[in-house]
């Protein structure tokens, strides 16, 4: 490996292993670009080093390319200098038309984190993944339908791990199953499509768009979709290729600047009793997740259920999850918390950022 400079040098192999695994595992078939970068990165002290100091619990790789292309977006709002900056830029699908191959990228990308080492160090020792995949909506859209038709009530939505809130905007998204069907609200300006790898006749689609009353995020550092910089960091943590991705991200943030919804920072643990004190009495509670489960430790992730079947005591709780589980695709699950102990429903298999599902529930 090359060697970095300055300050003694810690033990980066297991940081290495990651970035190979980051390479074979995320980013081949979806970012050529991180692919590539990913295998030289593993190979180089400098750049492991620079990653190494993000945030602890945060993931290195995701850190270090989100906030390069932060530096490299904001630096192209303002006209990019030669050097570095626009010889990096010439590879991002994002910031050039005609992107040169990535597999010649690294040297370009080494040149620009040395020259930009203050300011990406910056976002990674402040900034976090909070990433906010609208399209997942799609997905958990026949789970809202669900609990709507078995508690004939509006829904007071709470969303775990809301980044921006922008999933907390999902009935005011036009969908699109094909075959299985197409939900639209007239008024709809961000239209998603998914395809229903099932017997379309076993699609649960609602008839019509559920009815929401309460819309309240929770996230240890939730973001402002009207706040230029908290919007950038989202569109940095897209990746390059992902053009589509960036369309709805902006898009939903459109719709957020001016939508009825609340954000509460903090751990969900501590913060989600009171949280329930401050919704209707009426309509159906209804707490939802996406990828959030996976990043809680073993011990908090059992103490945030046990919380959850406390709570459930005094006032039913429906909860959607949408996580990682034993199998090959991401399980979306519907459970009861009512203080006694009710299994979850195992309802869909679901492509990870939302492209497709094959429902699995029970007619």
């Amino acid at each position: 490996m090359n060697s970095a400079p300055g300050s003694a040098t810690p033990d980066l192999s297991a940081l290495a292993a990651r970035f190979r695994r980051f390479a074979t595992q995320e980013c081949a078939g979806h970012s050529p670009l991180y692919e590539a970068l990913s295998l030289h990165i593993a190979e180089d002290d400098y750049l492991l080093s620079l990653a190494a100091r993000s945030r602890p619990g945060q993931p290195p790789a995701n850190m270090l390319f989100a906030a390069v292309q932060a530096c490299l977006l904001r630096q192209m709002e303002h006209g990019l200098e030669q050097g570095p900056d626009q010889a990096l830029a010439t590879f991002y699908p994002s910031l050039t038309a005609k992107p040169h191959p990535p597999e010649e990228a690294f040297p370009a990308f080494r040149d620009y984190c040395a020259a930009q080492k203050d300011a990406i160090t910056a976002l990674l020792t402040s900034r976090v993944v909070s990433t906010n995949e609208v399209q997942r909506c799609a997905c958990l859209l026949p789970a809202f339908g669900l609990v709507a038709e078995r508690s004939d009530a509006p829904l007071q939505l709470i969303e775990v791990g809301a980044s921006a809130g922008l999933n907390l905007l999902w009935d005011c998204y036009a969908y699109d199953y094909g075959a299985a069907g197409l939900l639209a609200p007239t008024d709809a300006r961000l239209h998603l499509t998914c395809a229903v790898k099932s017997a379309p006749e076993s699609f649960p689609l609602p008839s019509a768009m559920p009815q929401v009353g309460t819309r309240l995020g929770i996230d240890p550092f939730p973001l402002d979709a009207g706040d230029a910089e908290d919007l950038a960091w989202l569109r940095a943590l897209i990746w390059p290729e992902q053009s589509t991705r960036a369309e709805r991200l902006t898009a939903a943030a459109a719709l957020a600047v001016d939508a009825d919804l609340r954000m509460l920072a903090g751990d969900a643990i501590e913060v989600l009793p009171e949280a329930l004190t401050t919704l209707p009495a009426e309509g159906a509670v209804c707490l939802y997740h996406s990828f959030t489960l996976n990043q809680f430790p073993s011990e908090a992730r059992a103490r945030f259920i046990a919380l959850l079947e406390e709570l459930g005591r005094d006032r039913l709780l429906h909860r959607i999850g949408l996580e990682w589980g034993t199998g090959e695709a991401p399980e979306l699950t519907l459970t009861r918390h009512e203080g006694s102990g009710m299994p979850s429903e195992h309802l869909a298999l679901c492509d990870a950022h939302g492209s497709w599902l094959s429902w699995t529930a029970a007619a």
